[in-house]
């Protein structure tokens, strides 16, 4: 007879066990730290917070040596340039518009509150050629039909000469919403917009990569093209930004009201500049405190709001005295006057001294000086000036040795010490001459045939010129504790 085979009961689920050894080693515990991070890799996920490290960033030049000593570059964040008159912060915002030009950030937008832009677009002009874009100003900030209103010249800046406070804040908390997320992940820069935005998901919808939602988190995740900044804002400046209240004839005229108006607007924005990779730099005044006996005699405008939430904060001082290479002001004129090296005539120049008063992303109160290039031979104000810049940049990073302008000693890093001594405007023509002009110099000093301004930012890019600017000021210090 046959029976019928007996149904088999199903075997029974394995228990999952988390197990670790204690301290000692001779019993078993529950393992409660394994359980916590998968729990903390799946709400990660699910939410969309799961990244990798931030340390691969690649932060933005400024344009000038000097300054990225300072601050270590841009850098998603918020940085303030504060100073008095004549101190070089708005050719400072200009000369890293420039710059932003150059490296290729997507988003650029100067809001020009004090008006002075658009008013001399003859020396942006010269700024932005100094820095090398050779896109004019008014092609760069776009032109427009005027019967139309469409772009004729879509701009590379975005350009706002504004009055109205709010209308900037509104504007950037706008533009930061519909901004994608930037994340490293798995090995990777990621663009990571919002699937519930319609116009977003019909633009990048089919080019998204699925598998990283489902891996990492809700979004379209679009491969970025680098590490770099998304996004870059330039304010000039905060104090010239008037609050709608200011119009209205009740108490809100008084002193603290430009403190109260960026302590309600500021946290609008300064939370998503990580998030979407965008860096602030606004240009502040510097005011003298009334009647000061004791402590600091000037003080930064527009509120503690302002100072706290910025992440960096340099103050710009024009100086005429203490400037490196023994530079001589012209008692008539109050400038530094040289030979140009470029055309007949001569370049007159002043100095302006940055300090660092607060860096919470790089190495904080250092102090840096700049040139600025008052006039060049054809009478034309140059923004900065990149020789003094690269001299500069080499003595502080021990490259060159000088006691006096006529005789100083190259000792490049990776290339050794020169064949010959090089004076001051053999090196300025260097940095400022033709390319033949270039290479006729770089051979006689015994190098491979260079432009020494490309060469300095390279040693920059890598890392190396940090490290040679921090070992040339270590050397010869010692604790005041060693024993001599």
């Amino acid at each position: 007879m046959v029976t019928k085979a007996t149904k088999k009961a199903p075997a029974p689920k394995a228990v999952s066990t988390r197990r670790a050894k204690s301290r000692d080693g001779a019993v078993e515990i529950f393992d409660h730290q394994s359980l916590l991070d998968d729990s903390l890799d799946e709400i990660s996920r699910r939410q969309g917070v799961d990244t990798d490290v931030m340390d691969v960033f690649k932060a933005l030049s400024t344009g000038l040596l000097a300054l990225d000593i300072l601050t270590g570059g841009i850098k998603p964040a918020m940085y303030t340039s504060a100073g008095f008159e004549q101190g070089g912060k708005t050719t400072g915002a200009l000369a890293l518009m420039a710059a932003a030009v150059v490296q290729d950030v997507p988003m650029i937008a100067f809001f020009d509150y004090e008006g002075s832009t658009a008013n001399s677009l003859g020396y942006v002009a010269n700024v932005l050629r100094t820095f090398g874009v050779k896109i004019p100003p008014k092609d760069l900030f776009g032109r427009k039909d005027p019967s139309t209103g469409k772009w004729i010249v879509k701009p590379r800046v975005r350009y706002v000469p504004e009055t109205r406070g709010e209308k900037f804040y509104d504007w950037l908390s706008a533009v930061l919403r519909d901004m994608p997320d930037k994340k490293y992940v798995a090995g990777n820069w990621w663009l990571v917009y919002d699937e519930g935005n319609k116009r977003h998901k019909a633009a990048v919808g089919e080019f998204a990569d699925r598998e990283m939602a489902r891996k990492y988190g809700k979004g379209l995740w679009i491969r970025a093209k680098n590490g770099g900044l998304e996004g870059l804002v330039l304010v000039d400046s905060y104090p010239a930004m008037n609050p709608e209240a200011n119009d209205d004839e009740e108490a809100n005229n008084s002193l603290g009201l430009h403190a109260r108006f960026f302590a309600k607007h500021l946290p609008r924005v300064k939370g998503r500049l990580a998030q979407k990779m965008v860096a602030i730099v606004g240009v502040n005044q510097l005011r003298e405190v009334p009647m000061a006996m004791y402590g600091p005699k000037e003080k930064e405008a527009c509120g503690q709001a302002l100072r706290f939430n910025s992440d960096v904060r340099n103050w710009w001082n024009s100086r005429s005295s203490g400037m490196p290479f023994n530079a001589k002001f012209d008692t008539e004129e109050r400038v530094e006057i040289e030979r140009s090296v470029t055309i007949g005539g001569k370049d007159r120049y002043r100095y302006v001294q940055v300090v660092n008063k607060k860096n919470k992303l790089a190495q904080p109160n250092r102090k840096q000086w700049v040139r600025i290039w008052v006039s060049d031979a054809e009478g034309k104000g140059r923004g900065f000036d990149p020789f003094f810049d690269v001299a500069q940049y080499l003595k502080e990073t021990g490259q060159l040795r000088a006691k006096n302008r006529q005789k100083m000693v190259l000792v490049l890093d990776e290339f050794g010490e020169a064949k010959k001594p090089i004076d001051w405007y053999t090196l300025k023509t260097w940095v400022l001459g033709t390319k033949e002009e270039k290479t006729e110099i770089s051979k006689q000093l015994g190098y491979k045939p260079m432009c020494i301004r490309k060469f300095c930012f390279a040693q920059m890019a890598k890392g190396r010129g940090e490290q040679l600017f921090v070992d040339t000021k270590n050397a010869g210090k010692t604790d005041e504790g060693d024993d001599e």
